[in-house]
């Protein structure tokens, strides 16, 4: 685990979350709620918290995929991919 190489990036299986792991206990989720997106900044302090952190850079529970930093820093950024 202290080798990862951070940032990595997800996404939810259905498509509507995008996630910036930025450490083992940090991470930007993008979420699409309708036509908009909402951009949330977690700094995992408490262990629910951080045990979410892991099941994302881990992706065993099928819930998120991997996907590309464009994709990701794009909607970040405010400019969705199309």
């Amino acid at each position: 685990m202290d080798n990862t190489p951070f940032p990595l990036y997800r996404r939810s299986a259905n498509g509507l979350n995008w996630y910036r792991i930025e450490s083992a206990t940090a991470f930007t989720e993008v979420q699409r709620v309708g036509n908009r997106y909402v951009v949330h900044r977690l700094e995992a302090m408490a262990y629910p918290e951080r045990v979410r952190v892991m099941s994302l850079i881990d992706m065993h529970d099928g819930h998120v995929v991997e996907c590309t930093a464009g994709e990701v820093e794009g909607l970040i950024a405010g400019f969705p991919a199309q």
